[in-house]
């Protein structure tokens, strides 16, 4: 009679499942260790033209870089402003994302323009998508993002985090010690059984004195148990970033998230416009703060809140929103200029919030009045919400600041080594099981 064993089968489970995502989860760990640290890399690498000499004459405001970056690339939009320079770096400045159906905006031929904050002059420009020696992290991103192959290898890296994450729990099972048979149950009730944690200790130990095969398992399963709870965070988040079919309905159905909605809710009613009006609300940043177009020029004197004060206003009107509801704003993340409903938007992380990315706050405010139209708390999200925030965050190292952010960072790097080390250690035991299992049928015959 054939009995169904579950340790057994979760064993092969867990040992050829493993073998089929080892490759998968060794790039994609040493790459995240690398990522843990990605803008201090990214900036070594591109270093001319993200790094100035430092000059005793103070750094331009924001809104005069902006100008010397639209007055030399007139064709492009440049929506989204820096809120802060760093001494010795450039102010850098993104370029509005492409849309094929606009056939009057031209496809821009990069993606970053560097400006010098001393003189304004524009430094160079970067194409994150091409190979150079520049864009090192970048690619290094995109290899551990979908291992350069696209909405391929999106699908790919999905199938495999899930697979990874249902190997978390295999995996934790597997530890535990083995059940007693009951052969052995009458031997052993006679005398006094350990406890299933004094059993269960071994596994989280590594022995000094052992061989390599025994220091292997031990690093197998000792790492495993240690990290268990990143292990799982990493892998359940990565299942988010890539295959969302899996992951929203599940987290729906068992944090209660609430999937976000497409598109910007009104924030101001939109009653029956004139020609003029439609022209006006059309304008981007870059027509509205053209030096050379005097009635662009009065347009911007007109508005209550205009690129040259936007910073200021509205991190003021932030600090204000802030102290209302009990915390207070922590850092400035950016801002950018909506042009389809004449507003400025700006981000900003409080003290309250997880992240800087996902779960931030952010306050949008009319340029024409200065009336604060919207805003939005990151703490103030539901519950499931949060545990979506804190997935993404701790999984792309977007929390703490200062020392904290260091540390995290440092923690998230050796996370990504220890995967590497499971994966290796996983299949080196199963090549020597193996060889233990072909020598023992080389007895048999």
């Amino acid at each position: 009679m054939i009995t169904f064993n579950p340790r057994q089968a979760c064993l092969w489970i867990h040992r050829y499942t493993g073998l089929a995502m080892a490759a998968f989860l060794i790039i994609a760990s040493l790459t995240g260790a690398l990522l843990a640290f990605h803008h201090e890399l990214d900036d070594l690498f591109n270093h001319k033209l993200a790094r100035v000499e430092a000059q005793n004459t103070p750094i331009q405001s924001v809104a005069a870089l902006h100008d010397s970056v639209i007055r030399t690339y007139p064709q492009y939009g440049f929506s989204s402003l820096p809120t802060t320079i760093e001494a010795g770096k450039s102010a850098v400045f993104s370029v509005d994302r492409w849309r094929s159906g606009k056939p009057t905006t031209p496809e821009p031929a990069f993606n970053e323009v560097y400006v010098n904050p001393y003189t304004g002059a524009v430094i160079g420009t970067r194409n994150k998508d091409t190979w150079a020696w520049h864009n090192t992290m970048w690619k290094v991103f995109w290899l551990h993002r979908d291992l350069l192959l696209g909405d391929i290898g999106k699908w790919v890296l999905g199938i495999v985090s899930l697979v990874w994450t249902i190997n978390c729990f295999i995996g934790f099972y597997l530890t535990f010690p083995r059940a007693v048979k009951s052969s052995q149950s009458k031997q052993v009730s006679i005398k006094k059984r350990a406890s299933l944690f004094k059993r269960w200790l071994p596994a989280w130990k590594i022995r000094r004195k052992t061989n390599t095969f025994k220091l292997n398992y031990d690093l197998h399963h000792a790492f495993g148990l240690w990290l268990w709870v990143m292990l799982f965070v990493i892998a359940w988040s990565s299942v988010g970033f890539n295959l969302k079919p899996v992951y929203q309905p599940v987290m729906q159905a068992v944090v209660g998230l609430t999937p976000r909605e497409r598109g910007r809710p009104p924030t101001k009613p939109e009653p029956n416009k004139t020609v003029e009006n439609q022209g006006r609300a059309d304008k981007s940043i870059n027509s509205n703060t053209t030096v050379n177009d005097s009635r662009n020029t009065a347009d911007a004197i007109a508005q209550a809140v205009n690129k040259s004060n936007s910073i200021a206003y509205l991190s003021a009107q932030a600090d204000i929103a802030a102290r209302q509801n009990g915390t207070a704003v922590q850092q400035l993340l950016g801002i950018r200029w909506v042009a389809e409903d004449e507003q400025w938007q700006m981000r900003f992380k409080t003290d309250r919030d997880i992240g800087t990315h996902s779960g931030a706050s952010s306050i949008t405010v009319d340029a024409a009045t200065g009336e604060v139209a919207r805003v939005s708390f990151g703490y103030q999200s539901g519950f499931g919400n949060k545990v979506d925030q804190w997935l993404s965050t701790l999984h792309m190292g977007h929390i703490g600041q200062g020392w904290s952010h260091r540390l995290y960072q440092a923690f998230l790097a050796m996370i990504g080594l220890a995967v590497a080390v499971l994966s290796g250690t996983g299949v080196y035991l199963w090549w020597k099981g193996r060889q233990q299992r072909l020598k023992a049928l080389q007895k048999l015959k």
